[in-house]
């Protein structure tokens, strides 16, 4: 899970939108940052350790131009920039591709070598195999297996893609003289743009002058929209191929309310992910929302961290709880998910404990998770999911709550408003069909 912003305009200088519509992906990825932009004199690149406000603020001079294309990650340093028979060129890929190793391998032994083993770096080599950037992508596409987004920089024009199975988010905006394309919608509402569409799967968009073109589109029967997107990594703000984050997460806390009725006081949510989904169980369950946990402001998402030290120190200091609101009462808590459940045995629980909570009925907002995602950055193997070796009555006596319960696959279509067969469900059904 990456953030991907690429702008153009027509007439003005793009750096603050550039700038801004990263800084509005940050919950994409809290690692890395970086931008790049074109002014007619060549490419200008820069990138960062660390968040896109603190470490562009002081650090946009020299990098006015007419387009430009920014990202957010959790995993790499992008935009990566390469000279080809195309010229030069900077490119932002947010996905995962399965079948890397196997392609690393194969460009190697026809003379090419490697500074990383990020994916981003086989995907640029890929596209330069192509006449034109057009055709490259066509190429690079046809080569890989998994889910990509990506957006290139060349001179006078941008170029953006989506993989013909739409695992990965991306969403046109248009403004007065400008157009940009991104990852997510929540990046255009305060920067003045307004949605259009989103990139269709397969779409392959040219980008100049403030205008945008479909220059081809590359069919497959197969769509797999990454479901996890409304269920958790989207913003609340955003609207997810043409449905909002925060109606859909508020249908599937209703569906939760529905299925699965809880006598107790009071709903609250694991934040920030949780409170769409526990303001719907507390509307529809007429059960009053308050906060159990408040998030700490300066704290980043703990699941995307990138390795499991990281995550469990991220989840233990940015939660507090609320000990006025849940003494001596009974809580609902509602989550996005359960991954291996450590965190909320060994951290939200106790917490709940400690400050005299009287029961703990925990719902989750997806069914549980039994095997690894093929498709995003925060992948998991099997060993460490709590659910393919555990029944739900055993992973609610691990967790040590009074109830647990997990949404079906039929809520979640039914809350977001999309065929199941359109849906990536593979991370609860252990089925992969790309």
């Amino acid at each position: 899970m990456c953030g991907i912003f690429a702008v153009s305009s027509a007439k003005d200088n793009i750096i603050d939108d550039l700038f801004l519509g990263a800084f509005y992906l940050q919950h994409r990825g809290q690692k890395y940052c970086g931008l790049s932009t074109w002014a007619g004199d060549g490419i200008k690149i820069r990138t960062h350790r660390g968040l896109v406000r603190s470490s562009f603020t002081d650090d946009l001079t020299g990098m006015d131009g007419q387009m430009g294309i920014g990202h957010t990650s959790l995993k790499d340093r992008q935009p990566l920039k390469l000279d080809s028979k195309m010229g030069e060129f900077t490119i932002c890929f947010e996905g995962n591709i399965i079948n890397a190793a196997e392609l690393t391998t194969d460009l190697k032994k026809k003379g090419h070598s490697f500074y990383s083993d990020s994916d981003i770096e086989i995907v640029a080599k890929l596209i330069a195999q192509g006449d034109d950037f057009v055709s490259g992508i066509e190429y690079m596409a046809d080569k890989v297996r998994g889910s990509y987004a990506l957006v290139i920089l060349s001179k006078g024009k941008i170029y953006a893609a989506r993989d013909k199975h739409g695992f990965r988010p991306m969403i046109i905006g248009k403004k007065d003289g400008a157009v940009a394309i991104t990852s997510e919608s929540c990046s255009f509402v305060n920067l003045g743009y307004s949605i259009v569409r989103d990139v269709k799967p397969g779409e392959i968009i040219e980008v100049k002058e403030g205008e945008f073109e479909t220059k081809k589109e590359i069919h497959s029967d197969l769509i797999q929209y990454c479901t996890f997107e409304w269920v958790y990594t989207a913003n609340v703000a955003s609207t997810i191929d043409g449905q909002s984050v925060d109606i859909a997460r508020r249908n599937i806390g209703a569906c939760l309310a529905k299925r699965y009725p809880a006598k107790v006081d009071i709903v609250g949510a694991v934040p920030n992910s949780g409170i769409g989904h526990a303001i719907g169980y507390a509307q529809e369950s007429k059960i009053p929302y308050d906060n159990v946990f408040i998030k700490y402001d300066y704290a980043s998402r703990s699941y995307t961290q990138p390795t499991q030290a990281e995550r469990d120190r991220e989840a233990k200091l940015k939660l507090i709880p609320v000990p006025a609101k849940i003494t001596g009462r009974s809580v609902v808590i509602c989550d996005d998910s359960i991954v291996r459940g450590t965190q909320m045995r060994n951290d939200l629980v106790v917490k709940l404990r400690k400050n005299g909570v009287k029961e703990i009925h925990v719902r989750v907002a997806c069914p549980p998770l039994k095997a690894p995602c093929l498709y995003g950055v925060a992948t998991r193997s099997k060993s460490e999911l709590a659910a393919n070796e555990k029944s739900v009555e055993q992973i609610r006596e691990y967790i040590g709550v009074d109830g647990l319960a997990f949404a079906t696959l039929e809520d979640l279509e039914k809350s977001i408003g999309k065929p199941l067969n359109q849906l990536c469900c593979s991370c609860w059904t252990d089925v992969y069909k790309v």
